[in-house]
């Protein structure tokens, strides 16, 4: 009966033993989460303005989207743009993403649009992000949005910037 005491305390004590030596290793692997690769992983709140590309204007009032970064490269997005009220429906956007440099990235997404259920156009959004000295927040200076024909021919272009807030 001691016998098996002995060994169950030995095993506890093995086991606290291991829980210390591999902490440093959590740890490491925790704050490696936050590393420049995947430090833009998760999902954030955007406000997004319009702009004219040219005079840089702003054009309409600023709305919301959501933006999801996944560990890997892929991302989905969706927009509460006014510009697609019914009969207009726009989908979620879908794309991928990468970093540049030091907190810079770039993302790219596609959505369909309908009109009465039929395709009218898809939207491509090519962005340039930065997450400054707050990781929880980022800014969007030079975004792209192309709207193309069913048939892939460009119809209208635009420009964008915006603001992201981590969704905790």
């Amino acid at each position: 009966m001691r016998s098996k005491s002995l060994n169950a305390l030995s095993m506890l004590v093995l086991t606290g033993l291991c829980g210390l030596l591999f902490a440093p290793s959590t740890r490491a692997q925790s704050e490696n989460w936050r590393s420049d690769a995947n430090l833009l992983e998760g999902t954030w709140i955007v406000q997004v303005t319009q702009h004219d590309c040219q005079s840089g204007a702003t054009l309409g009032a600023p709305f919301l989207s959501l933006l999801t970064f996944t560990r890997g490269g892929t991302m989905t997005e969706t927009t509460s743009n006014p510009m697609f009220a019914p009969p207009i429906a726009r989908g979620p956007g879908h794309g991928v993403w990468g970093s540049t440099g030091h907190h810079t990235y770039t993302a790219s997404s596609i959505a369909l649009i309908t009109v009465n259920g039929v395709l009218a156009k898809t939207q491509v959004i090519t962005q340039t992000i930065k997450i400054a000295n707050n990781p929880d927040n980022f800014t969007t200076t030079a975004a792209t949005v192309q709207f193309f024909d069913p048939a892939g021919n460009p119809v209208m272009a635009g420009c964008a910037a915006a603001t992201g807030k981590r969704f905790q």
